[in-house]
């Protein structure tokens, strides 16, 4: 056992999934009791590991307190176990939010996305919970019907307690993120392609159905296992394999809602998913997704030990070092599971101590006990995408987690080099082709073309060029990046080509076509605005004359001194304005008289 840590001194929020108590709650669907948020003394870790193994399950903890939500019995047999409450305070219900999806509107969700996309994911069932509700696992992947050994898989599941409703949007989100993304982000696209990610969107479909299914939330935690002794409910996350039992960490009364169940495995929801983790041996990573608290924890909840005799040191340091990076991505405090107090026979334990999987426990949104597990619905969007980046991150992660500690993996991003050709100057719809060299140790997987920012196109094999033809006249910002199969990437410096609109230049004089009479004046009318003296005139024979503008768009000749029936050739060679560049223009005409002149165009500063 590692030494002892200090004792926190602020409010900090749950851990391991251990959530609020309702120690008798045995109601089979109608209105929930009356509930209580009741706080009880609690110094520190071993007080409250105390409080856990005598069934209350802890919702937070303060500096000297723990909260945990009770009924009338749940209190009555607090005060039996002569654990006197510091204080006890009715919890009212909060109206049911139609913004979250209940089951039905979940599967319906998943399978409209599913035809959506259909080139990289697919919508499975890996099995039927106790009351016979299918449990969904969606595979988004470049080659979704194929188990390929050679790509690393990530897992992510969600409501594992019934009541963490947001766990089930944290997973809608990840869903969309990576389809949605697939062909728009070449990051995200680089994942799918390389990586098999699956996720579990609702792994406690009854548990989370009966929470909601009054109308009115019921705080319900475990599954809807009848015991022998006549209450409902084996709490999941205590009822896996890996030190099941043990430790002082779950209950074995039936009635509390850390209930561990009759045996390991012994519900059909813990069943699930622990087949279909024997079933992929290539998940390398995972994270289950809990409310509340904002943490992010690791392995082990069910001992003190830092580095226990069933972990090495060297995973220990990736476990920390992953955390921590993760953290930096949404706020989240990073912590061993068991630095709140002990916990046995929950998911993270097992997938680590049986399966060697890096798994992390995300306790969601909120900190504090108001909201608690039930946020209001315009936090969904906010709360789901602050983890977008923790969850490319771990994916990212995936084909060798422990490169975080320098232990093996590849951390050499490709080189790239990129050349761009074009017709100068440029005009509005003449292409401008872009050409890449990319190299890495291992192996290019991916190079995106972003033009101005967006992904313009996506290559994962060479040679690699791309060529734009732009349709609006501005400035062009042309880059290529490139990815490799670990998630490495190197962009190469932009390089910026400006495309132009081809403006016309008209000429209008009195007389002319023909003839230029009497000191009738040059006019110059342009077809957008040219700045004045960026146009280039020149006469043939050559003669003195003024070039002044009105506006950008109109130009005259003035005082030019023209001899007398005389044929003049006059040339506009060049003139940009702000979007425009001015094409040649050539008129001959003769004079009848021996002057002209033209009103003239206002030059650009430094044009």
């Amino acid at each position: 056992m590692h030494p002892s840590r200090p004792n926190k001194t602020v409010l900090i929020p749950i851990a391991a999934c251990i959530l609020v108590a309702m120690s008798t709650l045995t109601a089979t669907g109608g209105p929930p009791p009356v509930l209580y948020r009741v706080v009880l003394p609690a110094p520190d870790r071993a007080a409250r590991t105390a409080l856990a193994g005598q069934g209350v399950a802890i919702d937070a903890i303060g500096a000297d307190t723990v909260t945990t939500i009770v009924d009338p019995a749940g209190l009555a047999a607090l005060r039996k176990q002569g654990l006197e409450p510091l204080s006890v305070t009715p919890l009212d219900f909060p109206p049911a939010d139609s913004a979250y999806h209940n089951y039905a509107e979940m599967q319906a969700l998943l399978q409209q996305t599913a035809l959506a996309y259909a080139d990289i994911m697919r919508l499975t069932t890996v099995g039927s919970s106790l009351e016979g509700r299918p449990i969904p696992a969606v595979k988004i992947s470049d080659e979704p019907d194929v188990d390929d050994p050679n790509e690393p898989a990530v897992l992510f599941f969600a409501l594992t307690h019934g009541r963490e409703h947001l766990t089930v949007e944290m997973a809608l989100e990840i869903i969309r993120l990576f389809t949605q993304g697939y062909g728009n982000d070449p990051a995200l696209t680089n994942l799918v392609n390389t990586r098999e990610i699956w996720v579990l969107p609702n792994v406690n479909p009854d548990g989370g159905e009966y929470d909601i299914a009054a109308g009115v939330y019921q705080y319900w935690r475990k599954n809807r296992r009848v015991n022998y002794d006549g209450t409902f409910g084996v709490d999941p996350n205590r009822n896996y394999g890996y030190r099941w039992g043990c430790c002082g960490g779950s209950s074995a009364v039936p009635s509390s809602e850390t209930y561990r169940g009759p045996s390991a495995f012994s519900e059909p929801e813990t069943q699930v998913v622990r087949d279909f983790v024997l079933a992929h041996p290539d998940i390398a990573v995972a994270i289950s997704f809990h409310t509340y608290g904002e943490l992010i924890l690791y392995p082990y909840g069910y001992t003190y030990t830092d580095v226990p005799e069933d972990m090495n040191r060297d995973d220990y340091a990736v476990f920390v070092a992953l955390a921590a990076n993760l953290a930096l991505t949404n706020g989240y405090t990073p912590q061993q599971s068991s630095d709140l107090y002990i916990t046995s026979g929950d998911a993270g334990d097992w997938l680590y101590g049986a399966r060697r999987i890096f798994a992390f426990t995300f306790e969601m949104y909120p900190v504090e006990s108001n909201p608690g597990f039930y946020p209001p619905a315009d936090v969904i969007e906010r709360e789901t995408r602050r983890n977008h980046a923790a969850v490319k991150y771990l994916a990212t992660m995936a084909d060798q987690p422990r490169r975080v500690i320098g232990l093996a993996g590849d951390v050499t991003p490709p080189t790239v080099s990129m050349t761009v050709t074009a017709n100068l100057p440029l005009f509005v719809g003449q292409p401008i082709t872009a050409t890449a060299i990319v190299t890495d140790d291992v192996g290019v997987t991916l190079v995106a073309w972003q033009v101005n920012g967006q992904t313009a196109a996506l290559q994962t094999a060479g040679p690699y060029s791309f060529t734009l033809i732009p349709i609006a006249p501005g400035a062009q910002r042309l880059q290529a990046l490139a990815f490799d199969a670990a998630g490495n990437s190197w962009a190469a410096p932009p390089i910026t080509a400006t495309a132009y609109a081809a403006a016309e230049a008209s000429l209008w004089a009195q007389g002319y076509p023909d003839r230029v009479s009497r000191d009738a004046p040059l006019n110059l009318t342009f077809s957008r605005p040219i700045t004045g003296d960026s146009v280039e005139i020149a006469f043939e024979p050559p003669m003195p004359y003024l070039f002044s503008s009105k506006d950008a768009g109109k130009g005259q000749i003035a005082h030019a001194r023209f001899a007398p029936a005389a044929t003049y050739t006059l040339t506009l060679a060049s003139g940009w304005g702000p979007d425009a560049q001015l094409l040649p223009a050539q008129w001959v005409f003769t004079t009848e008289w021996a002057r002209a002149y033209l009103p003239a165009i206002v030059k650009q500063p430094g044009q």
